[in-house]
């Protein structure tokens, strides 16, 4: 097998997606079971617990959303978006979601996941599609 392919099976892609959409779903959700929902309903909002359950869910979004944003780039993330203003719009067009507010949370929860789910295997779909490998400067350390 080519080095550059090993580990990049379609279940990494859905395994990232999972995971992706476990901390969004987590951190936010319009049943009213989340953190958000959590942290703005507890009683006493300057709690320990509650102040440190909120600051690790903001930085799970916030290093997902880095690591998709770092993987796509600026072209990358607009063809996303673009690929998802078409899925929302078919999506109205064919009355799969509601305009009710809940089915249109759902359905931008969905899309969010699944764009920080391929931003974290963005280096694995990339050598998937060209056989090359990414390789990250060290500009930041």
């Amino acid at each position: 097998m080519i080095k550059a392919l090993q580990g990049s099976s379609p279940g990494v892609l859905i395994t990232r997606i999972l995971v992706a959409a476990i901390v969004v779903f987590g951190s936010y959700n319009p049943t009213g079971k989340s953190v958000y929902h959590w942290v703005t309903g507890h009683e006493n909002m300057t709690d320990a617990w509650v102040i440190l359950v909120a600051i690790i869910a903001i930085l799970l979004n916030i290093a997902l959303l880095i690591a998709a944003w770092k993987a796509l780039g600026f072209l990358g993330t607009t063809i996303v978006l673009i690929l998802f203003g078409a899925l929302v719009y078919l999506s109205f067009q064919e009355n799969w979601v509601g305009e009710n507010s809940d089915s249109v949370q759902w359905l931008a929860l969905i899309l969010y996941s699944i764009y920080l789910g391929v931003g974290l295997a963005g280096a694995i779909i990339w050598r998937r599609a060209t056989g090359q490998v990414v390789v990250d400067d060290a500009d930041d350390v």
